[in-house]
C-alpha cells in the first residue's frame, strides 16, 4: 500500500528498539537499496546479528515476514516518501506555520492509515457492534478523543458513556454487562490511570481495546484489541499535541465509518432522527 513508508516507522522507533533489533534498523536505514538484494540470514551476518532477530524486528514495524519488507523497501527506494516533520520557528510567519501544520498532518494521517491492518478494524467492529454498551476513557489530549467516540456512536443509537473520573468509572467497570467494552486512549501507552482501569475492565471480564502510538507499550501489550497511530516524533512545540490528536481522530473516524456502513440505513436514519430532534430542541 502506498504511504507505509517504512523507512519513517523505523527511524520513530529505532532508539526504542532492543540492540540487537536496533543494528538490523539501521542497516536497512543505511542501505536500503543493498538490503533489497538480502536474504534473512544475509541480513543478520551483516548486521551481526541472527536471523531470529531479522523476523523479530520485521514483527516489531508490524510487517508479517522479511519478504514483505523488502517489497515494501523496494517500493519506497524508486519513490521516497520519508519527509520529516517540521517544527515552527520563533517569528514564523502565519504562512509558513499554515505551510508546515498542513504537512506534518498530512504525513503523520498518511502513515497511520496505512498501518492501521483492515483485518483488525473489521474484528473490533464486530466487537463494537455486540457490545451491549462501551465505555470510553482517556486523560487530558486523550479525553478529547475519548468524548469523540462517545459522541459520535450515541449519535447512531449505541450507547456509549464517557467518564472523566477515574474513581467513578472503577464502580461502573465493576457492575458493567457481559460482553461490554472498555475502549481507552493513551498517547504513550504508558498512562497508569488508564493502566489501572484496563486491569479493572479486563478482572471483571470486559472486552478491552486499547488506542496508542506504534510500538512497544503496556496498552498495546496488556489490552485485547488494539489500534495504533504512527509515532510521528513530533517536534519540541508539542503544547497541543496536534499531530497525535489528528492521528487519534482519523483512526476513530475509519472505525466509526467502518460501523456505520454495516448497517448503513439505520444509521442514516438514527442521524436524521437526531439532527431532527436537536432542531426542534434548539427552536
Amino acid at each position: 500500500m502506498s504511504g507505509e513508508n517504512i523507512q519513517g516507522r523505523i527511524i520513530s522507533i529505532l532508539d526504542l528498539l532492543p540492540n540487537s533489533e536496533r543494528k538490523i534498523g539501521q542497516v536497512i536505514l543505511d542501505n536500503p537499496s543493498i538490503v533489497i538484494e538480502m536474504t534473512a540470514s544475509e541480513l543478520s551476518t551483516y548486521a551481526g546479528t541472527s536471523p531470529a532477530t531479522v523476523i523479530r524486528f520485521c514483527k516489531r514495524i508490524d510487517v508479517q515476514s522479511f519478504t514483505q519488507l523488502k517489497v515494501r523497501l523496494s517500493a519506497e527506494i524508486e519513490v521516497p516518501v520519508h519527509e520529516g516533520y517540521s517544527d515552527i520557528t520563533a517569528n514564523e510567519s502565519v504562512d509558513e506555520i499554515k505551510k508546515k501544520l498542513l504537512g506534518n498532518a498530512y504525513q503523520s494521517m498518511q502513515e497511520t492509515v496505512a498501518l492501521l491492518n483492515n483485518q483488525r478494524v473489521e474484528t473490533i467492529v464486530d466487537v463494537l457492534v455486540a457490545a451491549p454498551i462501551i465505555y470510553v476513557f482517556g486523560i487530558g489530549a486523550s479525553y478529547l478523543v475519548a468524548e469523540n467516540i462517545a459522541q459520535k456512536w450515541n449519535r447512531i443509537g449505541k450507547t456509549v458513556v464517557c467518564v472523566q473520573d477515574s474513581h467513578v468509572l472503577v464502580t461502573i467497570l465493576v457492575s458493567a454487562p457481559k460482553e461490554a467494552v472498555f475502549f481507552c486512549i493513551s498517547h504513550s501507552g504508558e498512562t497508569k490511570e488508564v493502566l489501572r482501569l484496563l486491569d479493572v475492565a479486563q478482572k471483571h471480564q470486559l472486552k478491552t481495546i486499547g488506542l496508542s502510538q506504534f510500538g512497544n507499550n503496556t496498552l498495546t501489550n496488556k489490552a485485547e484489541y488494539t489500534l495504533q497511530t504512527v509515532r510521528s516524533n513530533e517536534a519540541v512545540l508539542r503544547s497541543a499535541a496536534t499531530t497525535s490528536l489528528h492521528d487519534q481522530f482519523i483512526v476513530v473516524d475509519v472505525l466509526f465509518y467502518a460501523y456505520a456502513s454495516r448497517n448503513f440505513d439505520q444509521t442514516i436514519e438514527k442521524i436524521q432522527e437526531s439532527k431532527a430532534e436537536v432542531k426542534k430542541y434548539e427552536n
